[in-house]
C-alpha cells in the first residue's frame, strides 16, 4: 500500500495581479506533498523528526510541548530565511534524498486561477478547493493503479465544519467515479476519502507542508514576471529532477500545462503576469545576493 501526505499550496482566494492591493497573493491553487510505500512511512517520519530536532534544537526546547513544535514551510522557504540559513536548504535536500531512497515520490496538482475578483470570476474558494482536491485524488489513484496497489491519503487538519463538508464531498466523488457503471477502476485503489491529521502531531504531514511551500515558490516563479523566487529551482533542480510522479501537473488556462519536472525549468510557462512599471527593472527573479554561493558552501561542508 502507498500513503500520500498532502497539504495546500499557492493561495485559494482570488488573484488579479502581482501589484494588486488586495488580490496579489498567488496565481495558482492546488495540493502537493509526497507518496511513499506504507512500510517506509514510519522510517521516513523518524528521519524527518531527527533532522528537525538537530536543525531547530534551540527553538524546539523553548515551548512547554516541544514534541508539538513545527517549522512552517512558508517560514523555511522565505527568501530571507534561505539567505540567513543556507544550512536549512542543505538539510531539506538530504531529506529529499532520504525520501528517494525509500521509494517516495513528490506529487503536485494545481490550477492557474481565472484572473479577477470573486464577482468577476464567479469561482468561490470552496469551489476551487473541491475541484483541485477531486483532481488530486484522481491522479493519486492513477499513480496507485499503475503500481498495482492501494493508497491512503492523509492531509493537514482544517476546521471541523470544512472537514465534514469536504469529507462528504470527497466520499461522493470517489464512490460515484468508481461505480461499476463508470470506467474508472483506478478509483477503487483509494482506501478512504482523505483523512485529516494536525500537522504538529505528524512528521510526514509537516514535510508535506515544506514541499507545498517549495511548490508555491516554484509555481510563482513560473507564472509571475519578476518573481523573487528564482532561487527555488536552483536549490532543488538537481535533487528533484525525475522525482515527481508522472501525474504531477499545473493546469494552465492557455492549455500549455506544466507537467512533473518541467516545473523546475526556466520558461516552462509561456505566460506570466506582467508587473507594473514601478517593478520593472527590479531584482525580480534574479538570485538574492550571494544566496546560491552560501547554499553551495553549506552543501560542500555537509
Amino acid at each position: 500500500m502507498l500513503i500520500a501526505y498532502l497539504d495546500e499550496f499557492g493561495h485559494v482566494g482570488p488573484y488579479v495581479s502581482p501589484e494588486h492591493a488586495k488580490f496579489s497573493q498567488h496565481p495558482v491553487f492546488g495540493y502537493a506533498g509526497f507518496v511513499i510505500p506504507a512500510d517506509q512511512s514510519r522510517a521516513f517520519g523518524a528521519r524527518f523528526s531527527k533532522a528537525k530536532k538537530e536543525l531547530f534544537k534551540t527553538e524546539i526546547e523553548k515551548p512547554k510541548s516541544p514534541h508539538r513544535w513545527e517549522r512552517k514551510g512558508n517560514e523555511l522557504f522565505s527568501t530571507g530565511n534561505m539567505e540567513r540559513h543556507p544550512e536549512q536548504g542543505r538539510v531539506f535536500l538530504k531529506l529529499l534524498n532520504s525520501l528517494k531512497l525509500r521509494g517516495g515520490k513528490v506529487f503536485y496538482y494545481g490550477e492557474e486561477k481565472a484572473t479577477g475578483t470573486l464577482k468577476q470570476t464567479g469561482v468561490s474558494s470552496e469551489e476551487r478547493t473541491s475541484i483541485a482536491l477531486k483532481e488530486t485524488i484522481n491522479r493519486l489513484c492513477t499513480y496507485a493503479d499503475r503500481a498495482n496497489t492501494e493508497i491512503l491519503i492523509i492531509m493537514d487538519q482544517i476546521t471541523e465544519k470544512s472537514r465534514i463538508e469536504m469529507v462528504a464531498d470527497m466520499y461522493a466523488h470517489v464512490y460515484s467515479r468508481s461505480s461499476y457503471n463508470v470506467e474508472h477502476p483506478e478509483m477503487r485503489r483509494v482506501v478512504e476519502a482523505p483523512l485529516h491529521i494536525e500537522s504538529n502531531l505528524n512528521s510526514s504531514v509537516q514535510f508535506a507542508d515544506w514541499l507545498c511551500a517549495l511548490m508555491s515558490r516554484l509555481s510563482h516563479w513560473q507564472l509571475v514576471a519578476d518573481s523573487q523566487f528564482g532561487w527555488s529551482s536552483n536549490l532543488v533542480a538537481a535533487s528533484l529532477r525525475g522525482e515527481f510522479t508522472f501525474e504531477s501537473k499545473i493546469y494552465m488556462k492557455t492549455g500549455l500545462d506544466i507537467n512533473h519536472s518541467a516545473i523546475l525549468k526556466p520558461g516552462a510557462s509561456s505566460v506570466k503576469s506582467e508587473p507594473s512599471d514601478y517593478r520593472k527593472g527590479s531584482v525580480g527573479s534574479a538570485m538574492p545576493k550571494d544566496l546560491m554561493a552560501k547554499l553551495h558552501e553549506a552543501m560542500a561542508n555537509s
